[in-house]
């Protein structure tokens, strides 16, 4: 039901930023209002609460993002009164992935046993883009028990070029 949930309001709100050209100011709010959300989750709860009216709940929601009134403000009020704010993140990851497959973005994530530095990020990015045909946006993830290598990950495809992975695929070989 919540991956539901955050796909149909996503996919509406993604729609209405379209059809109105909004959808950039849109993917920014919806970015600071998940922050805000995540750095206050008591807030999901006071506009979840069912003791506190709709227009005590529009009031919050005025002063923790201000009174001017915006699509994503205006969106707020609409899943705070539907009952689905705490679906709120989740809206807010299927918004993020319904813009980047409009942006032609790809998401990736590389597993190093070290922070890569800064020139082999670029290099790193820049061939993830060629080859992809993308734009590449890259996560990354430092996990010293790979002890080595890289993991590259998008989406359901993994690409595992550790050394554990390699150790790993010997000891298999060798039914060890």
């Amino acid at each position: 039901m919540t991956g539901d949930v955050g796909k149909l309001y996503a996919r509406a709100l993604f729609e209405l930023s379209l059809e109105e050209n909004d959808l950039e100011q849109v993917y920014g709010d919806m970015e600071q209002c998940r922050k805000v959300f995540e750095d206050h989750p008591e807030l999901t709860d006071l506009l979840n609460s069912p003791v506190i009216l709709k227009n005590e709940k529009h009031d919050i929601i005025n002063k923790v993002f201000g009174e001017e009134k915006g699509t994503v403000h205006d969106f707020i009020c609409l899943v705070t009164d539907k009952n689905r704010i705490r679906y709120f993140d989740k809206i807010a990851d299927n918004f993020n992935q319904l813009y980047d497959e409009h942006k032609g973005i790809r998401e990736m994530t590389a597993v190093t046993s070290v922070p890569l530095k800064a020139d082999a990020k670029q290099r790193l990015i820049k061939k993830l883009e060629e080859k992809s045909g993308k734009t590449v946006k890259l996560k990354e993830v430092v996990d010293p028990s790979i002890m080595g290598g890289i993991i590259l990950k998008m989406g359901d495809t993994m690409i595992d070029n550790s050394v554990k992975g390699r150790l790993d695929a010997i000891a298999k070989q060798l039914k060890i």
